[in-house]
């Protein structure tokens, strides 16, 4: 009888400073509360291996920019035949104020990828671009490399004297 009684008064004698400095309830609100856990002892998300946004990365910005040049002068992107190009002959009108930003336009405040999409579906007649197409990044990256601070600014491109020619896609209804 004395050795259990032995053993329970060690027992508490090495439990008391455990309960008292709160370790047995920090070990307990872990296991219910995985929130209670160090935050640094967790995997790091950002060493977590990616999901990628396209089947296959963009990994060359020359050929991302050719691309964007032949799609900037692309007529077949819709079916009003006008291009990108009809509207912003050499980046007029194309603002190097960052987006988002309120564009007349559209009369919203979009972004780049918005505003390429609105021109494709109202000036060019044509459908608008998966946000992560290879295509989108394209024109995306044509329009930031390509825009235009000067004096010969347009409120609106279709503001321009028959900026299409005869068939000009902004006067359409």
């Amino acid at each position: 009888m004395c050795k259990n009684l032995k053993r329970v008064f060690v027992a508490v004698l090495l439990a008391v400073p455990l309960i008292m400095a709160g370790g047995v309830k920090d070990v307990y609100a872990a296991e219910k509360n995985p929130c209670a856990k160090n935050p640094c002892a967790a995997k790091n998300p950002c060493a977590m291996k990616p999901k990628p946004i396209r089947t296959n990365a963009i990994t060359d910005k020359a050929k991302l920019m050719d691309m964007g040049a032949k799609l900037w002068n692309d007529t077949k992107l819709g079916t009003s035949g006008a291009a990108c190009a009809t509207c912003h002959p050499d980046g007029n009108g194309l603002k190097k104020t960052p987006f988002p930003k309120y564009l007349k336009m559209p009369n919203d405040i979009v972004t780049l990828d918005q505003m390429i999409n609105f021109c494709m579906m109202n000036p060019m007649k044509g459908k608008p671009l998966a946000w992560n197409s290879v295509e989108l990044t394209a024109l995306a990256a044509y329009v930031q490399a390509n825009a235009k601070e000067d004096d010969k600014m347009m409120k609106q491109p279709c503001g321009m004297k028959q900026p299409c020619g005869m068939k000009n896609p902004c006067g359409k209804k």
